[in-house]
């Protein structure tokens, strides 16, 4: 039985040591993440308000930009295992610093914010150097078949962390007295997980090459990293499709919330449990669609051929969104971007981070992952803001405001699919690119059996 799970899997059995613990590490942070995220939004939503998420997601941006850019600093030139360690005992370090913040009383004006910008920091930035330290360790071949299963942990997180958040709100009495609880459990977990981290790699030789320039400026590093993806036509339309898809995910996810609460009439008890009921969902449908069908589509659909999925996805959620005013087409046009985006799309762009050299590929990583994204959610947060404010001032209807922003979504997700193909026609070219060349990490004998 346990072999036929592996062959279902397309997981061998010497490789399970690596692989599960690799998934339960993405699991402890997943957890941790969603829980701090529930935990932020709600308390955000309920003391300062709705209306001033756009101005948190610019700020929340602006942030993420700044700390990849220090991450960007020590990505390439530290052990991969010493930086995920590093990782993951500062988080700990943080949550157990706002943990004292709610338990002093500090102003939820304050807590809040910053648990949320913590928590999207950890969603930004962890994820760059654990994919880094996974790509370290497998071949391009293995990623294409591992990598979707390793992937799966971050759905176990999310069952994890939301079942604990929902939970919460019976064991304690609302969120202000059960915040520091929850933060003190989530410094726990990760110092589990840098156990996990000690106890996996302590004795394993992780052959990555770093990089070996001293005293480099950070303008420096991302104008190396900036010319890597200006002149690997595969990772500039790659870029270029990650920045319009980013732009129409911001406003499918303003759409969706903007729905949601207008059909529970500002009732934060109903949103939490539709909210609660939708992510379950939305865990249960990417779980089976990870461990079922991503890994065996990618090795036969080839990497260059997956990356319109997710724009393709966000055209139809746009159009939902258009053509079914209210919640069934906010709500159903989300689940599907983000279904596409976790359970298909974050596996091949990691797939195709891997053809990157080890010495630049969390500079190159931290520009797809990070920087692009960044940027096009503050664009997307400024077009649906000035769009607000010709509401405001009485220029345009609030469907007109609707309209107006899906069909920026739409054409965004439109400009991206082109851009995939693009990338389609230039990815055997590029592979040819000396920016690509690296040295073998594992022998053409590793895997055999004599």
């Amino acid at each position: 039985m346990a072999d036929k799970q592996a062959r279902f899997l397309n997981v061998r059995p010497k490789e399970w040591k690596l692989v599960l613990a690799l998934l339960l590490l993405l699991a402890v942070n997943t957890t941790v993440l969603e829980l701090s995220d529930v935990v932020a939004t709600a308390g955000f939503i309920s003391n300062v308000g709705t209306s001033q998420v756009l101005w948190l997601w610019v700020a929340d941006m602006v942030v993420t930009m700044l700390s990849a850019s220090l991450y960007a600093l020590v990505v390439d030139r530290t052990p991969r295992v010493q930086l995920v360690g590093g990782l993951l005992v500062g988080l700990a370090t943080f949550y157990l610093l706002l943990r004292l913040l709610f338990s002093y009383g500090a102003p939820d004006w304050l807590t809040y914010p910053l648990l949320y910008i913590l928590s999207d920091q950890q969603y930004a930035i962890f994820p760059l150097a654990f994919w880094a330290l996974a790509n370290d360790n497998y071949t391009m071949a293995e990623s294409k078949r591992l990598f979707p299963v390793i992937a799966a942990g971050g759905t176990l997180g999310n069952v994890l962390g939301n079942g604990l958040a929902a939970s919460s709100a019976t064991l304690f009495s609302g969120y202000g007295s059960g915040v520091p609880d929850l933060l003190l459990l989530s410094t726990l977990l990760f110092l589990i997980g840098f156990a996990l981290l000690w106890f996996t790699f302590h004795k394993r030789d992780v052959r990555a090459r770093q990089a070996r320039e001293e005293g480099a400026s950070a303008r420096q590093i991302l104008e190396e990293g900036s010319d890597f993806i200006k002149n690997v036509p595969l990772f500039r339309y790659l870029a270029i499709a990650m920045l319009l898809v980013g732009l129409a995910l911001t406003i499918i996810e303003y759409h969706f919330l903007f729905t949601v609460d207008q059909a529970v009439t500002n009732d934060p008890a109903r949103f939490q449990a539709f909210y609660g009921i939708y992510k379950i969902a939305l865990i249960a449908a990417t779980w089976l669609f990870q461990w079922l069908i991503t890994g065996k589509l990618l090795e036969k659909v080839g990497t260059k051929n997956t990356f319109t999925v997710l724009p393709a996805s966000l055209i139809v959620a746009a159009g939902g969104g258009l053509a079914l005013p209210g919640l069934v087409g906010g709500a159903g046009g989300r689940f599907l971007a983000r279904l596409v985006q976790t359970a298909w799309d974050e596996p091949a762009r990691k797939t195709a981070e891997g053809l990157v050299p080890d010495e630049r590929r969390g500079r190159v990583s931290t520009f797809l992952d990070t920087y692009y994204y960044s940027v096009a959610t503050i664009v997307g947060c400024l077009v649906m803001g000035a769009l607000f404010l010709g509401s405001s001032l009485g220029w345009l209807a609030e469907q007109t405001v609707i309209a107006a922003y899906l069909t920026v979504a739409a054409l965004a997700a439109a400009g991206a699919v082109w851009a995939a193909l693009r990338l389609r026609s230039v990815y055997d070219q590029s592979l040819l690119n000396w920016r690509l060349s690296r040295s073998r990490r594992k022998s053409v004998l590793d895997g055999i059996d004599f």
